[in-house]
């Protein structure tokens, strides 16, 4: 079947957005906005943990403009959670817009001078150009509806990119996480391993470079040894037993960031 490089038609029924760690769902059947996640901006945060993640972000960000074209750089984000990737692009002096379902996270990111279009994905936003460098999907793939939705906001993203432009998606694998990646997030519904990462992308036409995993803030081979020492430390009968003790939830949340997590570099073709 012929590729249609026209957006994709909004289906009635679609109603998850989603952000890094943010989503908002939308019953627009009841005519009722739900918001999921507004307590997002106000959570507990540990400077350990807002070090690390700053960290991984650069890993990311990096990961992204190696493989992207290095001329006149715009950048793209779905989801841009706590703006470390915003932060990123500013200090690199690169054009930056964020596409951000949470009203909340929107309005939090907009007070530090950043470009958020407040929307719900999948569609994207019609007002976006069609001549991004380079977009970051972390951490957003997994809240997706359903495999049509993911590959429908796969496809959208594609079209916004200029030939040769970059899409990075990192997300929870599965085959790691385990019964985790429900329990950690009520609203994780799209489960991700790498080879469904993989199909996904190059159904969509987009070639993968770039096929790795992280931990924390390692990234590959090197990182593999902290998911096993995690699940040593922090096995999930020691959080039924002490969990529900642990104000903010902050060791389960730290056993988290050294699970495995998919990464996945891939390029719209000239």
């Amino acid at each position: 079947m012929p590729r249609d490089n026209s957006m994709p038609p909004v289906s009635a029924h679609r109603h998850m957005a989603s952000s890094y760690h943010t989503v908002v769902a939308i019953d627009r059947h009841a005519g009722v906005d739900m918001a999921i996640y507004d307590t997002y901006t106000t959570r507990s945060r540990v400077p350990q943990g807002v070090a690390l993640k700053r960290r991984q972000s650069e890993g990311l960000f990096r990961y992204g403009l190696a493989h992207s074209p290095r001329e006149a750089p715009r950048i793209l984000e779905i989801g841009p959670g706590d703006g470390d990737i915003a932060a990123l692009c500013a200090d690199a002096g690169h054009p930056y817009i964020a596409v951000e379902g949470s009203e909340e996270v929107a309005r939090a990111l907009r007070q530090r001078g950043t470009v958020v279009h407040h929307h719900c994905v999948p569609p994207l936003p019609n007002a976006l150009s069609r001549d991004f460098s380079c977009c970051f999907l972390l951490h957003v793939i997994e809240h997706m509806p359903s495999p049509m939705a993911a590959a429908e906001l796969v496809e959208q993203i594609r079209l916004v990119l200029r030939p040769g432009g970059a899409l990075v998606v990192a997300c929870p694998d599965f085959l790691g996480w385990g019964a985790r990646f429900y329990d950690c997030d009520y609203t994780h519904t799209y489960p991700l391993t790498r080879r469904r990462l993989l199909r996904l992308l190059a159904d969509q036409g987009l070639q993968v470079v770039v096929d790795t995993t992280y931990r924390g803030a390692w990234f590959g081979a090197p990182s593999i040894l902290l998911s096993g020492l995690v699940r040593l430390a922090y096995p999930p009968l020691l959080d039924r037993l002490i969990g529900r003790h642990v104000p903010g939830d902050v060791i389960n949340r730290g056993a988290l960031t050294f699970l495995p997590n998919l990464l996945a570099v891939a390029i719209r073709p000239a």
